[in-house]
């Protein structure tokens, strides 16, 4: 299915403590790995990485955090939503892919483990948050 794309791996990086953080870069860094590995793709997601020098709480450095998170987007030609939380940060990368024409998918190892869902729409996944 994506064997030989590029996936840009979007997932919470906010959290109430910087334990939360430390977490949620931990979990990218698993989706990077479990991507690859499952969908054969090449993975991207700044976030797995940047918070270790860029503050997230310091407005200019989120703002660098997300324009380069924004540039890996554009190198790729899918977006996969791991997890069921979606940030603000998400919200704003999710619907720049739409923008952009790139594939948008849901993994959920929760709801149904090594399964993607194709998402064609911002609105599919509006509702599905209100759920």
């Amino acid at each position: 299915m994506l064997s030989g794309r590029k996936a840009y791996i979007c997932s919470p990086l906010s959290a109430d403590t910087e334990k939360g953080i430390i977490h949620n870069m931990e979990m990218a860094k698993f989706y990077l790995k479990r991507m690859r590995e499952i969908y054969h793709c090449r993975t991207f997601a700044s976030h797995a990485h940047l918070p270790l020098m860029l503050d997230d709480t310091i407005p200019e450095e989120r703002e660098v955090a997300l324009q380069i998170g924004m540039k890996m987007l554009r190198l790729c030609d899918t977006l996969i939503i791991c997890g069921r939380r979606i940030s603000a940060g998400m919200v704003k990368e999710i619907k720049a892919a739409f923008a952009l024409g790139i594939e948008v998918f849901w993994y959920d190892s929760n709801q149904k483990p090594f399964d993607l869902i194709q998402v064609g729409s911002w609105k599919e996944i509006a509702d599905e948050m209100q759920a």
